[in-house]
């Protein structure tokens, strides 16, 4: 009896009784085993499918990211050949071709820093030193006025600008510098614009100093306004350049 209890015991199948449905013991472990399967397999696909859809995403955005970086390549590019372009026919092809590069990889990255059209910036160069970067400013009388390089700065103004920039100190040599004079130029000018909240203030600040304009404001005294009129003639004159040098492209 214990030996054919024990066989019972052990047996798989179903037993009926009644209303109620007996599961042999073993059959249950198989039951909960194969369901764990299944449920490992369907959580193992659940996973992969994740990692395959995550990947892909990455693959995507890494995608989209260098499309957008060679759009933005193509981009600067283009505008920088458009610059060159621009300069070239604005001066009649009177500067060399690396002059030309220089000013054109200069202006272009420092404008887009501070947030200006290129073509304003080489307005003020324009009107400053006619691209001159070893030019010598000069009052009306003739004397020297203590203005060097592309944007004629002083040597007092280029030091204070260098020292917010956390730039070396400054000799006169260094003005004659395109990239040091350009840099520390627009940021002037920034700083001239910020400080009147005006562009116009800013530009005639730049060329008067921002004490006279101060003190023509504060005494309603009417202001000169004829370097700011030069430079935006010079601004719009680069502007048409630059429509017909892409006209002419096309």
């Amino acid at each position: 009896m214990t030996k054919r209890g024990a066989r019972r015991r052990f047996r798989l199948g179903l037993v009926i009784h009644g209303s109620k449905l007996w599961v042999a013991e073993p059959l249950t472990y198989m039951f909960v085993g194969a369901f764990l399967i299944v449920l490992s397999v369907l959580t193992g696909m659940i996973i992969r499918n994740q990692t395959v859809i995550h990947r892909n995403r990455l693959t995507i955005s890494r995608l989209k990211i260098n499309r957008l970086e060679k759009q933005y390549v193509k981009d600067e590019l283009a505008e920088k050949n458009r610059i060159y372009a621009t300069l070239d026919r604005f001066t009649s092809g009177r500067l060399s071709p690396d002059v030309y590069r220089q000013l054109v990889e200069l202006v272009y990255h420092n404008s887009k820093s501070f947030g200006y059209d290129p073509l304003l910036v080489l307005a003020v160069i324009h009107v400053e030193s006619v691209f001159d970067p070893r030019a010598l400013g000069r009052y009306r009388s003739g004397a020297l006025s203590g203005a060097f390089g592309l944007m004629q700065l002083k040597l007092e103004t280029a030091r204070e600008v260098a020292a917010d920039l956390g730039m070396k100190s400054l000799e006169k040599k260094d003005l004659f510098d395109p990239e040091i004079n350009i840099v520390l130029g627009i940021a002037y000018l920034t700083r001239v614009i910020a400080r009147f909240k005006s562009l116009k203030l800013g530009i005639l600040a730049y060329n008067q100093g921002p004490g006279v304009i101060q003190e023509t404001l504060a005494s309603r005294k009417p202001l000169s306004i004829r370097y700011y009129e030069k430079v935006l003639r010079s601004y719009y004159m680069l502007q048409e350049t630059a429509n017909d040098t892409s006209v002419d492209s096309l």
